[in-house]
């Protein structure tokens, strides 16, 4: 097996992982039981988690709309699977509708979402706290509601183990421990480690630490990542609260800068732009959706688009619109046939 000749060009190679890497199955299943749990608990219903377990699929199906309402929230840069649970709360509340039907009707108002969904994130909270008589400071990002939502997503995505305490509800095993790669693993750990002989591998993830190296530790991959090229969430939390900087998230470059510079560059350098640009010259992002890319272009950086998302070939348009410089099925095709 060999490498695609373009990828002789780059001396490193960031990659995005859930979506590229990782599937994200695991994740939109967390988000699905966290909007149905937390709505259950404000309209104070007990929660029976064991029936929530049984019935994982059908809750994902109704919340999600048959994962109509992830494709269209994603498309409008939508990159947390927190802010994924957060965004169809607020939009459930906002749409109104009787049991199941809360759903269908969040879909249809998230349709009315400006296409950079981020940037509404507080007009979405104020418009709520007007509708529901709540605080829009307990209903914007980071505040109440959203932080009350990522503990129940992590008690769901991670277990009581992983979590380091016992779930609200009732014992929860994890859903991380049901993690696969998204090609096979067999063919990942040949791509990782044909690129990792002479170039830089490196990610820059919306993941938490643990969340990003569980998965490739268990697969034998961790070992093919450069140690200071492994970006995640945690750096961008750091990052944000030294700087008094909300934004860092993707779109914003940052991530994938922290990735190229390594993670022990200074914060206040890359946000300022102080660090050499020619490096961004032989650096390569891959990634599957549109936060990805605008990092990628705020940067300067090529970039390579994988159709193996949420809206998988649906997304090539997208891609060709933004002339993405690679545009590829998944991964795999890095490898050259024959």
């Amino acid at each position: 097996m060999k490498l695609k000749s373009f990828l002789s060009k780059y001396d490193t190679v960031i990659f995005d992982m859930d979506g590229v890497i990782t599937s994200e199955e695991n994740y939109w299943t967390s988000a699905a039981l966290t909007v149905a749990e937390y709505m259950s608990m404000c309209a104070g219903a007990d929660v029976d988690t064991e029936m929530y377990i049984r019935r994982t699929d059908k809750i994902r199906e109704t919340v999600f709309c048959g994962d109509k309402l992830i494709g269209l929230l994603k498309a409008k840069g939508v990159n947390s699977n927190w802010d994924l649970g957060y965004v169809t709360v607020l939009c459930a509340r906002l749409a109104g509708g009787e049991g199941d039907s809360v759903f269908t009707a969040a879909l249809e108002y998230a349709k009315t979402l400006p296409d950079n969904i981020i940037d509404a994130y507080d007009a979405l909270a104020e418009r709520c706290a007007a509708v529901t008589g709540e605080s829009a400071e307990d209903l914007r990002r980071n505040g109440k509601m959203w932080r009350e939502m990522h503990g129940l997503f992590q008690e769901w995505f991670l277990g009581d183990a992983l979590n380091g305490k016992p779930s609200k509800n009732g014992f929860k095993s994890g859903l991380i421990e049901r993690e696969e790669p998204i090609i096979p693993k067999g063919s990942l750990l040949e791509i990782l480690r044909l690129l990792s002989l002479n170039k830089r591998v490196c990610t820059g993830t919306g993941r938490p630490g643990i969340e990003m190296q569980r998965p490739l530790s268990d697969w034998g991959a961790l070992r093919y990542f450069s140690p200071d090229g492994l970006c995640c969430y945690d750096h961008v939390e750091a990052a944000e609260k030294a700087l008094g900087n909300n934004a860092l998230t993707k779109p914003h470059p940052y991530m994938f800068l922290k990735a190229l510079y390594g993670t022990d560059y200074d914060d206040k350098k890359i946000v300022e732009g102080l660090y050499d640009k020619d490096k961004i010259k032989r650096a390569l992002i891959v990634g599957d959706a549109g936060a990805d890319i605008l990092a990628a272009r705020a940067m300067g950086a090529d970039f390579c688009a994988v159709l193996t998302g949420i809206n998988g070939e649906k997304s090539r348009r997208y891609f060709e619109d933004m002339k993405a410089e690679y545009i590829l099925n998944s991964i795999a095709d890095f490898i050259e046939e024959g």
